[in-house]
């Protein structure tokens, strides 16, 4: 039992010292001490990938800390051991948030079970959080570092994720999201809209009107190529115009109820045309994304 007890202890020395984890600490541990306080708690780490940060935390934290216990669950709460969070403060360490998904089930894990097992608190921590949900996180994507847009912050994005969920949402509501007034948050949307940043137009969904797609494939001469972009964009049904390189020049991307509406917008729109030397045609069904298409009027 003793040398089971050091070598685990080794292992945890071990994963202090690699170079993640010493930037995991640095970044949240101090954070999560206040968080903890003098409260009862537990550093519940998510399987697999959650392991090693919530592990390393515990260690760390167990020198300064002496009513702190950790466990594990699958990120739906299965494996729980129930009795490690009851009447505690709990946190839930996991590697990376992605699309959100995995944070949102192991919240609602634990909040469901808050009441009948007094948890009294419930906050998550992630080395890299994707979406901007985590209450502690060493790095965060933020629009700056995927867009680089020198004029738009992280405050921005989450007015236009509010938007985007539902348009029609109240400016004061969106505020309470991001804790600014309604004022506020439509002086930064002015600002985006002045900036080209976004745009407000009617857009279709595209479920709602076409059931499959087509991906044209065109070699012309760039004249051509001029003209049929200058007439293209005007119509509904294209949904993507992309110059491109190779064996093609232009690739053009349409919208149907049927195979039958893709071959008349071929026969009519590209093929008599006597510049175009040759085409090239894959269908599929309606495209995952878009899932909109600009309203275009006529």
């Amino acid at each position: 039992m003793l040398r089971r007890k050091v070598c685990f202890n080794n292992l945890y020395m071990n994963i202090l010292e690699y170079e993640p984890i010493k930037k995991f600490i640095d970044a949240v541990g101090n954070d999560v001490k206040r968080y903890f306080g003098g409260d009862d708690a537990c550093i519940i780490y998510l399987q697999p990938d959650g392991a090693f940060y919530g592990l390393a935390l515990y260690e760390w934290l167990s020198k300064k800390k002496k009513n702190l216990v950790t466990g594990t669950m699958e990120d739906d709460g299965i494996g729980l051991d129930e009795k490690l969070v009851r009447s505690r403060k709990v946190l839930i360490v996991d590697n990376d948030i992605v699309t959100g998904k995995g944070y949102k089930r192991s919240m609602e894990a634990l909040r469901t079970r808050k009441k009948q097992l007094h948890i009294k608190d419930i906050k998550f921590a992630s080395f890299f959080d994707r979406v901007g949900v985590a209450d502690f996180a060493v790095a965060q994507y933020s629009p700056e570092a995927i867009w680089r847009f020198t004029e738009f912050d992280a405050i921005d994005l989450k007015i236009l994720q509010a938007l985007a969920v539902n348009g029609r949402e109240a400016l004061a509501d969106v505020g309470k999201k991001v804790n600014l007034s309604s004022v506020a948050v439509k002086n930064r949307l002015d600002k985006l809209l002045q900036g080209k940043i976004v745009s407000i137009e009617a857009a279709l969904n595209i479920e709602q009107f076409y059931t499959m797609s087509a991906q044209i494939y065109i070699d012309t001469d760039e004249d051509t190529v001029d003209r049929l972009i200058e007439t293209f964009v005007k119509r509904q049904e294209v949904f993507m115009l992309v110059r491109v390189t190779g064996m093609y020049n232009l690739l053009v991307g349409v919208l149907g109820h049927n195979w039958q509406n893709v071959q008349d917008f071929i026969e009519t729109e590209i093929r008599p045309i006597s510049t175009v030397r040759k085409i090239f045609i894959s269908t599929g069904e309606a495209p995952v994304i878009p899932k909109t298409i600009s309203f275009r009027s006529l």
